[in-house]
């Protein structure tokens, strides 16, 4: 775990005002990401998404350390979908990963992560939010990660989780329960990078 002066000083370096606060863990991002190594990488390259790639595990990193952090909850394993909420917007984004993280990760519906959220203001993006009566109305959209699946840094996560409200954990359940009665069928792919593209119906 970080020390206390270690946490303050990250803290003066973003203006969010609860950050993620931990490390980004190569291994689970291979995990989800095995696109940005290898072989399938060095093909990325030849393809021109170099400097794309180049850009993700820093950006990631930097998320991981600077990021809003606030609650998330499964709401469903088969498919795995996670409810990343927002007090920005005051809404959740579906999230939807791989199902063999289930059994990783031993995830149940109802349990609790952590998302770390970076934030947008683009007037194209967040088609896919329902902005709740909260809503800063500062942004329009946003990108989450679920911390859990991409650092090792598990206390300074569960201390984090411990000092989110209850009420928040509540909201973010109550507000996925609606977001999947009326849009059933949407969600975003949960994988880092992509999380920030907005949920479109899949073409069948």
């Amino acid at each position: 775990m970080r020390t206390e002066a270690e946490k303050e000083r990250l803290r003066k370096m973003t203006t969010a005002s609860d950050p993620a606060l931990v490390d980004l863990s190569l291994d689970k991002l291979r995990m989800l990401r095995p696109d940005l190594f290898g072989i399938l990488g060095l093909l990325q390259k030849f393809l021109g998404w170099i400097k794309f790639i180049q850009k993700q595990i820093p950006n990631l990193t930097e998320q991981l350390l600077l990021g809003d952090s606030r609650s998330a909850v499964v709401v469903s394993t088969s498919p795995l979908l996670v409810a990343a909420y927002t007090d920005e917007l005051d809404c959740v984004a579906m999230l939807k990963f791989p199902e063999r993280l289930v059994s990783e990760y031993d995830l149940d519906v109802g349990d609790r992560l952590l998302t770390a959220n970076y934030y947008s203001n683009d007037p194209n993006d967040g088609t896919d939010l329902i902005p709740g009566p909260r809503n800063s109305e500062i942004w329009t959209s946003f990108s989450p990660i679920i911390v859990e699946f991409l650092t090792d840094d598990l206390e300074d996560v569960e201390e984090r989780k411990k000092a989110i409200r209850e009420g928040e954990w509540e909201r973010t359940w109550r507000m996925a329960q609606e977001y999947l009665e009326l849009k059933p069928d949407l969600a975003r792919d949960g994988r880092p990078v992509f999380s920030a593209v907005d949920a479109e119906l899949e073409e069948e």
